[in-house]
């Protein structure tokens, strides 16, 4: 698996620490790997949101465009 090193907040820090003192977590390892994959999992929602809010802007802008005086009936 890979490794990496990161420098955190000491509130952030301290919030990991209680989360594991509480049990929610066996340990700081488990706590920041479900805590990186979970925010992970957000931000693709969230981008995905967002991309599908900008497609439907854009069509919105094209059929807006294409209503003129060629498609009178």
């Amino acid at each position: 698996m890979p490794t990496a090193e990161v420098d955190l907040p000491s509130d952030i820090e301290v919030e990991i620490d209680r989360l594991v003192d509480e049990g929610e977590f066996l340990n700081r390892k488990e706590a920041v790997e479900e805590l990186l994959s979970t925010g992970l999992n957000v931000y693709d929602i969230t981008a995905g949101e967002e991309e599908e809010e900008r497609f439907e802007e854009e069509m919105r802008e094209t059929s807006e465009r294409s209503l003129g005086d060629e498609y009178e009936f």
